[in-house]
């Protein structure tokens, strides 16, 4: 992932699957590669993307509730 500004934010090769999270600071723009290498006679590959920005990207499962706080 690439920021407007050409900051590498994530960078990794030979992932198979995963996930992964960022926060940012520049606005505009963001640019995410993903790429196959090398000859897979004609087989596809399947990527989901769930790109959140603002209050949906918050991760609301890590937020301390009521009944956790002592």
């Amino acid at each position: 992932v690439t920021s407007p500004y050409a900051n590498i934010l994530y960078h990794k090769e030979n992932v198979t699957s995963g996930q992964f999270a960022f926060t940012t600071t520049e606005a505009g723009n963001y640019l995410a590669c993903f790429w196959l290498e090398g000859n897979h006679n004609g087989l596809g590959a399947n990527v989901n993307i769930d790109w959140k920005i603002g209050i949906a990207a918050k991760d609301w499962e890590s937020v301390a509730r009521k009944e956790k706080i002592e």
